[in-house]
């Protein structure tokens, strides 16, 4: 059938119910933190990157979008005014419970689409939880791991500036239609030096260290810790920019899509293959020491 939307929000009751009856079974369901990013990106910019992931990959696979969920662990960001952090448990909870009721209602393929830190350690637990719980596969994607994508980085690699969630930001608007001015735009493209890290000089390496071998907590303390690093309005190969950024969302979807196959292959053996405990079968005869 032909969609008015991929957008679930924008879709009646009727419209998804058709969805399904002609074969979709397809589900998205972007999430992120509303988290403080510094003078240049927007505090919604993991979600508006999720869900712009989200759409290009409906329009690929034939799926549903729906809305972006924000009751999300937010992380080191809760020193930026305008954050709002929820416990990852409570994360978890809401995601499951959208996925569960998108199971229910006959979505057979749903696919968790999270941008990257920190909410990606509520959606990996998310995943798990969900399988354990049913015994059915739902997919946990992280759209920062796309970005090493040989194809992906082809794209941007040499660009003079830094690429990162500053462009990532402003493309993802572009393609939910809410395209906006880059917040500061002569300081935006300027060129800015590396390094610098995102702890007080004092302290910065010990906490490196810790998190070298494993995980601690931490918070930024300034607001060059966390945004302000990355550039925009930077001409590229005689081009913008932002046009390439654009280019790099759109490859990120056509590197994922062919996964997708996987996930239903996936679902029809685990419908074929039961749970059920693991018996010794091997060398049963063996004597043991």
């Amino acid at each position: 059938m032909e969609l008015v939307t991929r957008r679930m929000d924008e879709m009646t009751s009727r419209e998804i119910e058709l969805y399904l009856k002609g074969g979709g079974d397809l589900a998205f369901v972007p999430f992120g933190p509303i988290s403080g990013h510094g003078a240049l990106i927007p505090v919604g910019m993991h979600g508006h990157w999720a869900q712009a992931l989200s759409l290009l990959l409906a329009e690929k696979a034939d799926g549903l979008v729906f809305p972006v969920t924000w009751c999300c662990f937010a992380g080191a960001t809760r020193t930026f005014r305008g954050t709002v952090s929820f416990p990852i448990d409570e994360q978890v909870r809401v995601l499951s419970r959208i996925a569960n009721s998108l199971y229910e209602a006959g979505f057979r393929r749903t696919v968790l689409v999270g941008g990257t830190t920190p909410e990606a350690l509520g959606g990996e637990v998310a995943a798990r939880d969900l399988f354990d719980r049913t015994e059915r596969p739902f997919w946990f994607v992280e759209a920062a791991r796309l970005l090493d994508a040989p194809e992906v980085k082809a794209i941007y690699e040499g660009y003079p500036g830094h690429f990162g969630e500053t462009l990532l930001e402003l493309a993802s608007l572009r393609l939910l239609g809410r395209e906006r001015a880059t917040p500061y735009p002569e300081w935006a493209r300027e060129l800015k030096p590396d390094g610098g890290g995102d702890q007080p000089q004092e302290i910065a390496e010990d906490v490196v260290a810790l998190r070298r071998a494993g995980a601690v907590g931490f918070r930024y303390h300034e607001e060059a810790h966390h945004g302000n690093h990355g550039t925009a309005g930077i001409d590229y190969q005689g081009r913008p920019d932002l046009d390439m950024a654009v280019e790099v969302l759109h490859k990120c979807a056509e590197v994922l899509a062919p996964s997708l196959a996987s996930l239903t292959r996936y679902a029809d053996w685990l419908d074929a293959h039961p749970f059920r405990y693991i018996a010794a079968t091997d060398r049963l005869g063996e004597r043991r020491g």
